[in-house]
């Protein structure tokens, strides 16, 4: 056993395996998210300057700490005008 037998290598996600953990579609949703939430695991270099990974620690990790949605049957449309209504009168 050497001595670095007990240190675990971390797992790398590539661009397609974030994309389906995420439930994105396009690679600009990946790189928008990345500009709006600085909290967004930031991807590694690997290989050539244009070959990109994220651990996979910790992409799980950032998941983990989202809000949960919430499932109430409500479309999406009708929470936002629930929310705008709900502004509204406290604004009042």
């Amino acid at each position: 056993m050497t001595a670095y037998a007990h240190v675990q290598t971390a797992e790398l996600v590539t661009f397609a395996s974030l994309l389906a953990m995420l439930g994105k579609r396009s690679r600009q949703a990946i790189y928008d998210l990345m500009r709006r939430d600085p909290t967004f695991p930031r991807p590694i270099q690997v290989g050539s300057e244009f070959s990109v990974a994220w651990k996979r620690c910790e992409v799980l990790q950032w998941i983990d700490v989202q809000p949960r949605a919430s499932l109430d049957g409500l479309s999406a449309i009708e929470r936002r005008r629930r929310n705008k209504r709900a502004g509204a009168v406290a604004t009042a």
